[in-house]
C-alpha cells in the first residue's frame, strides 16, 4: 500500500510529495518497529522461526503478555524497564537480554541491519520532533549518506532523484521487509 502512494503522488507537486513521504516514512518505522516487537515476544514464547527452528531463549513464556512482562522485570531486580523500545539494536538488547539468548538469530539479524534501523529511526525523529537534537542526529546521516553537509530538507531528502536512485523512501520500502524476512528467517 505504501508502495502505490509514491506512485500515486508523483503527479503532485514537491511540497505535497514531500509532505507525503513524510507521513508513509513515519508510518513505515512505526510497521518495522512493531513488527520486531511482536517477533521478539512470540520468540520468547517459544514460537518457531519460518524454517522451523526454535529460538534460543533463557525462559519460555506462556503468552505475549508474560513475555512483555517478563522482558521489563526478568533478572532485573530493581532495575526493571519502564517500557520495552524497539528502534534500534542497543534499544532491543536491554529489552531482550533475560528472555532470549543474544546469540540466537533473532538478535545477530538485528545487529545485521542496525546501521539502517538506526539511520531510519534518526529520519523517523526528525519528521516527529523536529528539534534541534533530531537535526543534528539528522544531518549526521545526510553527511555520511552524501558527504560535506547538505542542507537538505526532510521531504526532498526522501523523494529527490537528484540525488538517488531510488528514492530515499522507496530505499527504505524495499529494505523494512527485506529486514524482517533476515530476521524471521531463523
Amino acid at each position: 500500500i505504501l508502495s502505490n502512494y509514491i506512485t500515486d503522488c508523483a503527479a503532485l507537486e514537491s511540497k505535497y510529495q514531500y509532505l507525503v513521504s513524510e507521513v508513509m516514512m513515519l508510518r513505515l518505522f512505526s510497521i518495522l518497529e512493531s513488527t520486531i516487537e511482536e517477533m521478539a515476544l512470540k520468540l520468547a514464547c517459544g514460537a518457531p522461526y519460518k524454517n522451523g527452528v526454535a529460538p534460543l531463549t533463557y525462559i519460555l513464556c506462556t503468552s505475549i503478555h508474560d513475555a512483555h512482562v517478563k522482558m521489563k522485570s526478568h533478572n532485573r531486580g530493581r532495575n526493571s524497564l519502564l517500557y520495552l523500545s524497539w528502534t534500534k539494536a542497543d534499544y532491543i538488547e536491554k529489552c531482550i537480554k533475560y528472555v532470549l539468548n543474544l546469540t540466537d538469530r533473532f538478535y545477530t539479524n538485528i545487529l545485521n541491519h542496525d546501521s539502517l534501523i538506526d539511520e531510519m529511526r534518526i529520519i523517523r525523529n526528525h519528521i516527529a520532533h523536529k528539534n534541534p537534537s533530531t537535526a543534528r542526529q539528522y544531518y549526521q546521516v545526510l553527511r555520511l549518506i552524501y558527504g560535506g553537509n547538505p542542507r537538505i530538507s526532510m521531504g526532498a531528502f526522501l523523494t529527490s532523484t537528484a540525488r538517488n536512485i531510488p528514492i530515499n523512501i522507496q530505499r527504505y520500502l524495499i529494505s523494512v521487509p527485506v529486514i524482517l524476512d533476515d530476521i524471521s528467517k531463523g
